[in-house]
């Protein structure tokens, strides 16, 4: 990898978020994507070799930051599309001085397959995905992305692999289970899915308070 990813490239690093980019949000530090040597060496981003789990559409840093506060063993990163969230997210990991979290600002099925080696990822936590609620805009669901599977079955450490999935949409959660149920690749993990003891994001918090159910499931990698 490029020795650049430790090189502030300038003070406002925000004037980037037209171009994907990688953020260590603590130390106001971001380099283009594409000056990175392809797929990243976790390593060599966070400076150590633990487990690394990525959070899909990070929103406004909330899991992130209680995981990584839960867990200093692991590496987090987030991904986000929404500038407006991850300027969020990059200002409350710098807040709390999460230094084992990192932040993209990147399509995630782009980032996948462009960035991420096979294998190197202990879990995925996708939380929320946009439900496209209209008919001609359901052919937008991340989940109806013909290489989206395939990429997390790529990446996704086949010894520990682990995917988190929690919406508040009944009828994308049946959907997203029978793509998964009938994956041979991925195993249904009930006791894990029925927890109740979970780090919750900030739209799950918002849901809940106007009562709306959340349908939760994990899958592991067989």
């Amino acid at each position: 990898m490029s020795s650049d990813i430790n090189k502030p490239i300038f003070d406002h690093y925000w004037q980037l978020l037209a171009n994907p980019i990688l953020v260590n949000p603590t130390e106001k530090i971001s380099v283009e994507l594409k000056t990175l040597h392809s797929p990243l060496n976790w390593k060599d981003v966070f400076g150590n070799d633990r487990l690394v789990e990525i959070e899909v559409g990070s929103g406004k840093g909330r899991f992130l930051k209680e995981s990584a506060q839960k867990n200093p063993e692991i590496n987090y990163v987030g991904i986000e599309r929404a500038s407006k969230y991850f300027e969020k997210s990059c200002e409350r990991l710098a807040k709390h001085d999460i230094t084992t979290a990192r932040l993209v600002y990147c399509d995630a099925s782009y980032f996948l397959y462009r960035h991420v080696a096979d294998q190197s990822v202990s879990a995925f936590h996708i939380y929320f995905p946009d439900p496209w609620p209209k008919k001609r805009h359901r052919k937008r669901r991340i989940f109806n992305n013909s290489i989206w599977i395939s990429e997390l079955v790529r990446t996704l450490n086949k010894k520990s692999g682990k995917i988190y999935i929690a919406t508040d949409y009944k009828t994308y959660f049946w959907e997203i289970q029978e793509l998964f149920d009938c994956h041979p690749n991925f195993e249904y993990c009930p006791q894990k899915s029925t927890e109740t003891n979970y780090i919750q994001t900030s739209f799950e918090i918002k849901y809940r308070e106007q009562g709306h159910p959340i349908y939760r499931a994990v899958y592991t990698k067989s």
